[in-house]
Parts: structure tokens; sequence; C-alpha cells
């Protein structure tokens, strides 16, 4: 189609026919043409952009089913006056996007300002920021980093490109990338692992694996560590420093170039950055480098401040962005652009560990669902499409003793603060006898403190079926704790998730004390026990991370033990926890009773001796741990008066 235009116009005096937002102070009246019609429009939709890709206004109309479609004027509204320059529309049919101008305004006020649409099936970088990078994670990062437009505009066309070779199948992944910037680490830093990231996982951040070169040739970390890290990765960020490039260093390197060179790890993107100086020394020392990269896969910020990075709190946003890269989560900004690197470090750090928890698929996967919801409720509030104002994320953890219900609910606080659900992410965790008062009066003030304490994180209340102990005593202080939970649970933004957690039989009943109860936590989560081999992978990475190894006959032995009493157990039986237990008040005293009664003990040093768990120290826990415990639990309880 030909003649297709976009005029826009500032209005100080909005038409009292359309509906804006309270906070759209500042209208620009928009009017979309195609003189030659189109068949087939539902809604019309207009977004308008900055020059660096920064959204400020979206509106949508209907249009009447079955007309031909050839004029539509919308008014958009923005907090920020429409200032002189630059911005970039898109215009969408039926969601879908569709046409793109760039709009240029001038300072006269009373004009109308007229560009030609494009199609934007033409351009690919701008169909995919149109129709999907603009509504993620990864995008929105560049401005909280606050690159400007000629690397936003770059990072559009380069990424476009990229992306239509995939779809076409020229190429099979993103292509190895170097991001080099000029007089400081911050920026390459970011627009590495934030945003180019990103990109290629889709934000995923399990598929996103960090190292530094200096790891590599200071083999701190094992190569094979390193491998099947890699192999997990669709982006591995390579920080490059200044290092020392001796012989077996330059080797060192110059094999990790080959590796890469020959796609051995066919699915993994290699995205290298540093400062300029680290880069070309780096090149010079290591000629097999240079053959992984192109022109066209080259990034170089320079630091002029006006080419890449605002001048605006530069320092503040420097000292933010060393944060996130060095894994300090202690900042304590609270705005967007200043909050941004922790909190996604934050997010990072609790999905990573919440993944390799043993066992909990259920819970894992009902808590993935209910973050994509909450994250979908969070854009269509932010694109004015909700009817309400509501933001309730309380939960019930349900299930037995020791299945990581107090974990996870410290995890809950870290990602939902990192989706900007909470403010601040902590987790205060409480019970019955924490909350309930002596006296009458003492409980609401202990309850109200504890709620005020948990503002902006998590509330976390285990075994809260025990806030009612007598289904029929109304004067029971804990229905006061519940009373006063219940202000609180009717906020509809309360910037705090509450989490009720117990066995499951008691919880339920205690819900039923108050009608009203169960209706104010829409989540509930399923604890499930573990079994017997969870138990057992629970138990060898409790003793590895403690440095312990188990010789080849105490681990058939222990897992015997687990597999007996765990096909034996009843509801009270502790999984995680029992374990735990297990080994460290009785396996780990065994051993040590046994090695330090041993004449090895106090002769040369023999590290061995002193991290090798043998079968006798699992039998002897079993005989003076776990039938001890279990006869003094069981044994009978005398009747009458004791002097």
């Amino acid at each position: 189609m030909e003649n297709m235009y976009l005029r826009a116009k500032r209005n100080f005096e909005s038409n009292v026919d359309f509906v804006t937002p309270e906070f759209a102070n500042n209208i620009l009246d928009v009017e979309v043409s195609v003189p030659q019609g189109l068949d087939g429009v539902n809604d019309v939709s207009v977004r308008i952009y900055s020059s660096s890709y920064k959204l400020v206004s979206a509106e949508c109309v209907l249009h009447q089913v079955g007309k031909t479609f050839r004029k539509a004027l919308l008014q958009m509204g923005s907090e920020e006056v429409w200032c002189e320059g630059l911005y970039r529309v898109y215009v969408y049919v039926n969601s879908v996007p569709k046409w793109f101008c760039e709009l240029s305004l001038k300072d006269d006020n009373e004009k109308w300002y007229k560009a030609a649409l494009k199609p934007i099936e033409e351009n690919y970088g701008e169909m995919m920021f149109a129709d999907k990078w603009c509504l993620t994670d990864w995008w929105h990062k560049i401005h909280c980093a606050r690159f400007k437009e000629p690397l936003v505009k770059l990072l559009v066309e380069r990424l476009g490109a990229f992306s239509r070779d995939l779809e076409n199948g020229t190429i099979s992944k993103v292509p190895n990338l170097l991001v080099i910037g000029d007089g400081e680490t911050v920026g390459a830093s970011a627009l590495s692992s934030m945003v180019i990231g990103g990109y290629i996982t889709d934000d995923d951040i399990s598929k996103r694996y960090r190292f530094s070169l200096e790891e590599l040739a200071t083999c701190s970390y094992g190569w094979n560590h390193m491998v099947d890290e890699i192999a997990q990765a669709k982006a591995v960020i390579v920080d490059v420093p200044e290092l020392k490039y001796t012989g077996p260093v330059i080797n060192l390197v110059n094999l990790f170039a080959s590796v890469i060179k020959y796609d051995t790890f066919r699915n993994t993107t290699f995205i290298f950055n540093g400062m300029r100086q680290n880069i070309n020394l780096m090149m010079e020392h290591c000629v097999l480098m240079k053959d992984l990269f192109t022109e066209e896969t080259t990034f170089r910020l320079t630091y002029d401040r006006s080419v890449v990075i605002d001048d605006e709190n530069f320092g503040e946003f420097e000292a933010l962005l060393k944060n996130f890269i060095e894994n300090d989560s202690e900042a304590e900004d609270s705005s967007c652009e200043k909050e941004e690197p922790a909190v996604v470090n934050e997010c990072i750090d609790a999905e990573k560990k919440l993944a390799a928890m043993v066992g909990l698929q259920r819970v894992k996967d009902d808590i993935q669902e209910a973050r994509t919801m909450a994250l979908f409720n969070k854009k269509r509030a932010e694109y004015c499409l909700q009817t309400n104002d509501k933001n309730c994320n309380h939960m019930l953890f349900l299930g037995n003793p020791g299945t990581g219900k107090t974990t996870v609910a410290r995890l809950i606080g870290k990602m939902y603060y990192g989706m900007g659900l909470l403010s601040k992410g902590h987790t205060v965790e409480t019970n019955r006898a924490k909350l309930v008062g002596e006296f009458i009066g003492m409980t609401e003030k202990k309850v109200l403190e504890t709620i005020e304490e948990a503002r902006g994180g998590v509330l976390f209340i285990d075994e809260a079926y025990a806030l009612v102990t007598d289904e029929t005593d109304k004067k029971d202080f804990g229905r006061e704790v519940l009373n006063a939970l219940l202000t609180v649970l009717s906020e509809p933004n309360p910037d705090m998730i509450i989490i009720l957690a117990g066995y499951e039989d008691k919880m339920n009943v205690m819900l039923k004390t108050n009608p009203g109860l169960k209706d104010r936590f829409p989540l509930t989560f399923h604890f499930e026990d573990y079994s017997a081999s969870e138990l057992m992978e629970i138990a060898c990475r409790t003793l590895d991370e403690r440095n312990f190894n188990l010789t080849d006959d105490a681990r058939d032995c222990l897992a015997g033990i687990i597999e007996r009493y765990s096909a034996n157990r009843d509801c009270y039986f502790g999984n995680g926890r029992w374990v735990h237990n297990l080994i460290e008040q009785g396996i780990i005293k065994s051993m040590a009773r046994r090695v330090m009664s041993s004449p090895a003990a106090n002769g040369l040093f023999d590290v061995n001796l002193f991290c090798t768990v043998e079968k006798d120290d699992v039998l002897d826990a079993e005989r003076n741990f776990l039938q001890s415990k279990t006869i003094r639990m069981f044994s009978p309880r005398p009747i009458g008066f004791r002097a």
C-alpha cells in the first residue's frame, strides 16, 4: 500500500470522548490514515517509543467489524511532556505489528507533524522489536542501563539480522560475539550478560553461564566442571581481565579458542567482553582468538558518554552494575534504574537454588506457573488492561516436615523481589509461640509488629495449624493472630506475601475455622515426601558439601538404612530433616569418635583419615542415634505421680 501516513499534534485540551489514565497529563493526538482502506480490522493500536526505544505511550481503539478501515484517531497520554525530538511509532492491526515510522516533533505546539508509514515486515529488526523484544525483561534492562540511541539502534539491526538468519536456517545459533569497552568494563559487561545474554536465552537464566578468563588461566575451576556448565548453557559470558600472558596461559587460552572455533559446543554462543586494552592484549598473544569474531559480531562501546550512556547519574549506575557483576546483592537504591542489577542477581540466585533442590518437581512446576501468571498480570497492569488493581500472591505450603517448605519460602521472597512484586524480598519466619502473647492485647501487638517487619517481603508462619488448638475455644489467643492477619490479607497491594505452612489435613481443619480465610490464599503448593532415592541424594550432597567421602561399603550401608526407615515412615517422619540429623548427629559423630581414638590421628597428617566415612561409622550411627532415638520416642510413660 502507498500513501499510508501517520500525523500527530500536541493537545492541550483533551477531548472528553477519550479516556486516558489519570497520570497521563500530556496528550498527543495521533491520526493513522490508510486511504486505500483495509478489511478485516478489529482493532488498531499505536505504541510510541523514544529515539532510544523506550516506551512513552500506548493506546488502542476498536474498529467496527465488517467495515473497511481507513482512519483512526487516538489520544496518546504520557507522564512526560511531548518534547521536541525524534520518536519511533509502531502501528498494530489486530494486535500484530503492521507499520512503523520515525516521527519528528518540533517546538511548534500548534502544528500537525506527518510521517509516512512503512511496512514493518521489510525491517526484520524493527518487526522483532515491536512483536517480541519490547515485552521482554532483557530489553527493559537496556533502559535501566541508560544506553543511548546509537548503540540501541545497532542492537536492533544486529540482533534482527541474527533472528532472521536463525528463522531462515542460515545459522543454527547466534555467532560468537565480542563486546569491547573503552576505559572501564561496566557497560560492556552489562551489555554482554544482561542484554545480549538475555536475548540469546530468552531470559532463561538457567541457560546462562559466566566466568572470567582468569579462572581458566589459573585453573581455579577444574576444566571438567567448566565443560559441564558450558554444555548446558546457550550463552556463555567470558570476562577478559588484565592477564599476565605467560607461556602456559597462552597455551590454555589458545586451546580454549580452538575448542570454540571447531564448534565443540554446538548450541552455545560465547560472548567475550572487556576493556579495549585487555582485549587487544589477548588478541596479540593468543592469535587463535582473532578467528572467532568478525566486524559484524563485534560491539564497540566508545565511552565518550555522548554516544553510549547518558551522563546523568553515571557514577551511581556504574557502581550498581559493578555490584551486579560481582554478585553483590546489597544495593539499597529503590528506583528501577538503580536497583535493577542487584534485583536481577538475587532472582537468578534464587531460581538456581530452587532448580538445584532435590525432588519437589510438582512444587517447582507450580511455582513457575504462579510466577508466569504474576508477571502476566503485572504486564497487563502496565498496559492499563487490568480491571482491578489487586496484586495478592499469598500462599499455602502443605506437606510433612522436612520437605523444604522453609527453604522454598526464602527463595520465593527473592524471586518475587526480582520480578518487581516485592520491594525488599526478605523472609520473616515465625510460629504460634512467637506470635501469641500471654495477656490480652499482647497477641495483636506482636502480630502487628511482625507484619511491619515483613513488609516488602515474605511472612512465613510454620505449623500454622497450631494457631487454632481447639476448634470450639473461641477465646484461644491463636484466633487473634488469624483475625489480625485478615487485615493484611484483605489489602489489594500489601507489598507482602503471607505463607502458611503445615500438615495438609491439619491446615484444612484450621482454614475451616474462619469461612473467609481460605479464599485469601490464591496459591496452594503441595510438598510431597521425598522418596528413598531422593533422601539418599540429599545425604550424599550434604556429605559432599562438608567435604566427606563415603566408601563404597559405607554408601551401600547408608542406602540400605534410608530404604528401611523410609519404607516404615509415619506421618511424623522428618524427610530431609531426618537425613540431616542422621548425618550431623549420627554419622559424623561416630566417625569423629573412631578417628580421634585412632593412633594415626596424632601422627602424620592424613587428609583421607579425616574425610573418609567408613561402613562402621554408618552402622554405629544407626545403633547409637536412630535406634536409641526410636526407643526414646516410643517408650511408655509411667502412670501416676512422680516425686
